[in-house]
């Protein structure tokens, strides 16, 4: 289907897709900067619930992508034929969906990792939310300066 034909007639619906996204992780984001150490909070501001329904919505959007509009071709693998690709509405909202999934599992990772250290990062968590691995790297450095070793560090990844 063309992609003038989408925006035609699914501009609307393609605006409250977009808003729709944003609204599913903002409240857990809000929920993880302002109250950090509520029980409740934490028990379900974990990285491997609320982004993995997350991902059911956007395994719609990809199924929606290839029954109802059909996947756009890929011209290759240069910058100007990925932005084509991308100009794609549906491929935009899967590409957006999988982006705002993606940073929850991580700021949520992030955020379980401080909360059992008992170190607030209302910082940390907004960087992710906006910027990704950016409040990654934030939170990184932030642990070494506290603890000051790499011990901190490699907890990330284990203990």
């Amino acid at each position: 289907m063309p992609v003038w034909v989408i925006e035609l007639f699914g501009s609307q619906q393609l605006n409250q897709a977009f808003w729709l996204i944003n609204g599913m992780v903002a409240p857990f984001w809000l929920l993880m900067i302002l109250f950090p150490y509520n029980k409740w909070i934490r028990w379900i501001c974990h990285p491997f619930f609320i982004p993995a329904l997350l991902g059911l919505f956007y395994l719609y959007l990809v199924y929606l992508l290839v029954t109802v509009t059909g996947v756009p071709p890929l011209a290759g693998l240069e910058v100007r034929a990925l932005r084509r690709f991308m100009d794609h509405p549906i491929v935009f909202l899967v590409i957006w969906a999988h982006y705002m999934t993606v940073d929850l599992f991580l700021g949520m990772a992030i955020y379980q990792h401080a909360v059992r250290r008992r170190i607030t990062v209302p910082f940390e968590l907004m960087l992710t939310w906006l910027f990704g691995p950016a409040g990654l790297v934030a939170y990184m450095v932030r642990l070494l300066l506290v603890y000051r070793s790499l011990k901190a560090v490699r907890g990330l990844f284990g203990k």
